[in-house]
């Protein structure tokens, strides 16, 4: 059984599979090994992952798209990935967080894809705050299969 935590000031949500929370008030949690304290930096002394992940669409036409470069808005230190999602296959690529909060990540150029989807994550569990994805996308000129 999952427990999906809402912050409902932020938004924020989390989804636990351990332990399942029978009650929740505003700062704490109950479950049968005990009261859980709700909030902070970490997740019972573990760095909170975050992963966002946007759906598989498909791309304006039925040519295959390869990606030129992802660009993205984001604050933190550290590193982050980006994947890119296909229709039967995934690809993570890692790059640096700059200080400016503009960063730039490289993907595989032998991508061809119709559906595409991203996502973002934060490994080391690092806090960031990203205001925009912006992702390049070349079609083929040829190939629609």
């Amino acid at each position: 059984m999952n427990t999906i935590v809402c912050n409902t000031l932020t938004g924020a949500a989390s989804e636990y599979d351990w332990p399942a929370f029978q009650s929740i008030m505003p700062t704490l949690a109950g479950a049968a090994p005990g009261l859980f304290l709700l909030g902070g930096d970490t997740d019972a002394g573990i760095p909170i992952v975050a992963e966002l992940r946007l759906p598989c669409t498909l791309r304006e036409s039925t040519l295959k798209h390869s990606i030129a470069m992802a660009y993205l808005s984001l604050h933190g230190q550290g590193s982050a990935q980006f994947t890119v999602h296909g229709a039967q296959q995934s690809w993570a690529y890692p790059f640096p967080l700059r200080a400016s909060g503009q960063t730039r990540c490289p993907v595989g150029r032998g991508i061809r894809e119709n559906y595409l989807g991203f996502g973002l994550s934060n490994p080391a569990g690092q806090a960031f705050t990203l205001d925009r994805v912006e992702v390049l996308t070349v079609a083929s000129k040829t190939r629609r299969v």
